[in-house]
């Protein structure tokens, strides 16, 4: 049975793609799920991508937009709009029209079987810095965090919305993919990929090999990282205790009665 779709697309200084992109969502979604929305997320442009994007939702139904006052980031605009999301299923891609939307079908027939489906680009299409850097990334990201995914931030996935009753986003940045798989990981929730294909960007200039932006993404990892130790800690240490209470127990069940009473007893007074 198809599921009602909700997709959603982080734009930043995108107004050359946009309309194409969106113009094609329109007419692709409808055929894979009947039920549909449109997310825009506006992520503080300086180009008209804010003016194209309401002009949009005014033309077409089902589009809604959302605009940030300032650039918050590529996590931040994934948020809001995962945040708006109403439908059963949760798609997000790019909106540098670097996808083909037809393939979308392909993870949604995966959905019923998965709590998420991600994209992995079969053949990137992006230049050798970019292309480098990728690789390097997903290695260090496998080796620091233990995630095993083969394409962390491919931006071609669907999650079916119980994934975010319980994982939540609080990376603003680039960081945001590999935040929500170490999440899904701690969480043993399943997980399948599907190979899909990449095209070169006709327009418009990346943003995700910016310096600054692959410095903050290092600084976000570090920090995830030590949380991970962090949580992990606690839960051992609430293990070894709930150990030692099961421990007890069977220790004050196994004396007669009356020395039970004792220990009980005693026990109390120690709290």
């Amino acid at each position: 049975m198809l599921k009602s779709l909700s997709v959603v697309f982080p734009a930043f200084n995108e107004e050359a793609n946009i309309r194409a992109v969106v113009e094609d969502a329109h007419q692709t979604v409808p055929k894979l799920a009947p039920t549909f929305e449109i997310i825009v997320v506006n992520d503080g442009s300086k180009d008209r991508t804010g003016e194209t994007c309401d002009r949009l939702a005014e033309e077409l139904s089902n589009v809604r937009v959302v605009h940030h006052p300032r650039n918050r980031g590529y996590g931040a605009a994934l948020k809001s709009g995962i945040t708006l999301a109403r439908h059963e299923l949760i798609f997000f891609t790019d909106a540098d029209g670097q996808f083909d939307l037809n393939e979308v079908g392909a993870l949604l027939e995966e959905a019923d079987a998965y709590d998420i489906v991600a994209g992995y680009r079969a053949r990137r299409q992006d230049p050798p810095h970019r292309l480098l850097f990728a690789w390097g990334w997903n290695i260090l990201v496998r080796l620091v965090l233990g995630i095993r995914i083969r394409d962390i931030d491919c931006a071609f996935k669907v999650f079916n919305r119980r994934v975010f009753d319980k994982v939540q986003i609080n990376s603003v940045g680039a960081m945001v993919n590999t935040e929500i798989f170490a999440q899904v990981s701690r969480l043993r929730m399943t997980v399948k990929e599907v190979p899909v294909s990449h095209f070169p960007r006709r327009h418009g200039k990346p943003t995700g090999g910016n310096l600054a932006v692959i410095l903050k993404a290092f600084r976000e990892l570090i920090r995830m990282r030590r949380k991970m130790y962090t949580v992990a800690a606690v839960i051992r240490r609430v293990r070894r205790l709930e150990a030692r209470q099961e421990s007890c127990d069977k220790s004050i069940l196994s004396k007669p009665a009356s020395a039970q009473k004792t220990l009980v007893r005693r026990r109390r007074w120690a709290r």
